[in-house]
């Protein structure tokens, strides 16, 4: 247990805790990747519903209820957690038990998920018992993820104040969150149907039970080999005044946490637009219905998605030592801002060679060959710029995110600073927060988007023939019964104004930028830590800590190196 307890001091992280601590992050997310994005699909397409149609398609609706209450239950417990993780502390440290108990209980809860198949009597499944089954663990695992993951990242910021290795590590975390749920995406979309000797069933328990054991020996190596910074009695009596209302009080008392957290909610609301499904309906409704049409572009712009994000923030630490955020933010502003024009000049229906409005969707129904698609705008049908433009404006949004989350780290500094206090765990909880509330709105301009544009019952009759043929493919039928899924989507393809698709596309890359251009303004004028700043805030927190002997109250807070009580409390209020 001495290594469990074992912290250090300074800015200078142990470098087994440096690797250590965001590689482990691929498993967590890897994970987390299984179940919010593929549990559904194996409740629907592993057998363990009904077979009865009417029985099938009332255990399909209670699922989705769980799921949507589930999601307002997500939204409460990541504050709830925030608060938890920063007033309740162990011996052991102050994040890591948190890791790993989070881990524990949600290896266990994810392998109950996925291995847990009640059966009838005669051996039939019993739909009722695993919709019961099923949501009861995913309520559990969502506690258990939210704990482990509000303990991880809130110790992301209290390992360092250093500008070079925050960002190092920052751009590692990043990085390998993308690659885990990157690779459990492709994992799930091509194994369970890639082997004809094992079941989707078993393929979908096999990857939660490899999944689930390295998330957990991942969390288990981090508990005992990575070291927590160490904290004096200040800090720790600091900690235990903590108050579940302190996630909305130290936004309102600190301008530049306040500025942080909007610009990581508009920074999440553009960069789901397209990977979303704003994205996937929009490309459903332009290119076609299927994997081999609308649904292969929205993959492939997830794949750029992935590309463009890990590029730029893998480029990040190597900027940052050569330039101050604001270029680095402006720099990313105006990749993004080349990234749009050019999606929407030519990857919008809004012109072909013939001088018409045709949505690509007339194409496609008769071919999937995209090298003979009119794709508008003089440039001959390329289908690679459908795919160079997300590529561009993700990479940009990559570098914007790096800089939105050391900003934010920043701004915990300056809140231990000048008011005495640092609140990782309750001030990071908004970062999982954001993703929610952002989750939220992208619902919202869904049904705007389309009902402005004249598509809304286009995009809702495409949602009921997909939840029909869900049922009919977990159900059973006579022999020479026809699923009708296919005929239903033609009919709906063919009734598609191309007018309104322009109208979509419009208002799509309208948001996107919109979102990015009021994050931009956000931080370029609200935020004011700059890099000599924030070395002032680093210099006199490290007087704070290292002259204050064990027991004794820190030096009066408020004041930093060469800054008036005054120009202090300025930035504060900005």
């Amino acid at each position: 247990m001495s290594r469990v307890n074992k912290t250090y001091t300074g800015n200078k992280v142990p470098r087994l805790t440096k690797f250590l601590y965001p590689f482990s992050g691929i498993f967590r997310d890897a994970c987390y990747a299984l179940v919010g994005s593929f549990l559904l699909q194996y409740a629907l397409n592993s057998g363990v519903l009904s077979s009865g149609a009417s029985d099938f398609a009332a255990q399909y609706s209670v699922i989705t209820v769980a799921m949507f209450i589930a999601l307002v239950w997500d939204g409460i417990n990541d504050p709830i957690m925030g608060f938890i993780v920063e007033k309740v502390h162990f011996k052991l440290g102050k994040f890591k038990p948190w890791i790993l108990i989070g881990a524990i209980g949600n290896a266990i809860a994810v392998v109950c998920m996925f291995l847990i198949r009640p059966t009838n009597a005669d051996g039939s499944a019993n739909g009722w018992a695993f919709v019961g089954v099923m949501i009861a663990f995913y309520f559990l695992w969502d506690l258990f993820f939210t704990m482990n993951d509000i303990g991880y990242w809130a110790m992301l910021p209290s390992l360092t104040n250093d500008d070079k290795e925050r960002a190092t590590i920052t751009s590692r975390m990043t990085i390998c969150a993308s690659i885990g749920g990157f690779i459990m995406t492709a994992a799930c979309m091509l194994l369970p149907t890639a082997f004809s000797s094992i079941s989707s069933a078993k393929m979908y328990m096999i990857l939660a039970i490899v999944t689930s054991i390295l998330f957990l020996v991942s969390q288990v190596l981090v508990f005992f080999l990575c070291q927590e910074k160490a904290r004096d009695e200040a800090q720790e009596a600091s900690s235990q005044d903590a108050s579940l209302l302190d996630l909305f009080k130290v936004v309102g008392k600190n301008g530049q946490v306040r500025v942080a957290v909007i610009a990581m909610f508009l920074y999440y609301l553009a960069s789901g637009v397209l990977t979303g499904g704003i994205g996937l309906n929009y490309f459903y409704l332009s290119l076609g219905y299927g994997a081999g049409r609308g649904g292969l572009v929205s993959a492939i712009i997830s794949v750029m998605y992935v590309l463009g994000m890990v590029g730029s923030q893998a480029l990040y630490p190597a900027m940052a030592k050569k330039m101050p955020k604001k270029k680095i933010l402006l720099i990313s502003f105006i990749i993004q801002l080349a990234g749009f024009a050019g999606f929407f000049l030519c990857c919008v229906p809004l012109f072909s060679f013939e001088g018409v409005i045709r949505p690509f969707a007339y194409n496609v129904a008769t071919s999937t060959d995209f090298s003979t698609m009119d794709f508008g705008w003089a440039f001959g049908g390329t289908m690679a710029l459908y795919y160079i433009f997300p590529l561009i404006f993700f990479f940009g949004m990559g570098m914007m995110y790096m800089v939105i989350m050391v900003m934010l780290q920043d701004s915990i500094d300056y809140n231990e600073y000048k008011f005495g206090d640092r609140k990782e765990s309750i001030i990071s909880a908004w970062r999982p927060l954001d993703v929610k509330l952002s989750s939220a709105m992208l619902r919202v301009f869904q049904i705007i988007i389309f009902a402005s544009a004249g598509l809304l019952d286009a995009v809702n009759a495409i949602s009921n023939a997909e939840q029909a043929h869900n049922i009919w493919v977990g159900t059973t039928h006579e022999p020479g019964e026809v699923d009708p899924f296919d005929e239903t989507i033609q009919s709906i393809q063919s009734g598609i104004n191309p007018a309104s698709l322009r109208v979509a596309g419009i208002l799509i890359v309208v948001i996107l930028v919109a979102a990015v251009v009021a994050a931009w303004a956000v931080l370029h004028f609200g935020y004011k830590i700059d890099e000599k700043f924030h070395a002032q805030i680093v210099d006199e927190l490290s007087k704070r800590h290292a002259v204050a002997p064990e027991g004794a109250l820190a030096p009066e807070v408020g004041l930093g190196v060469g800054q008036e009580p005054s120009q202090v409390e300025e930035i504060s209020k900005k």
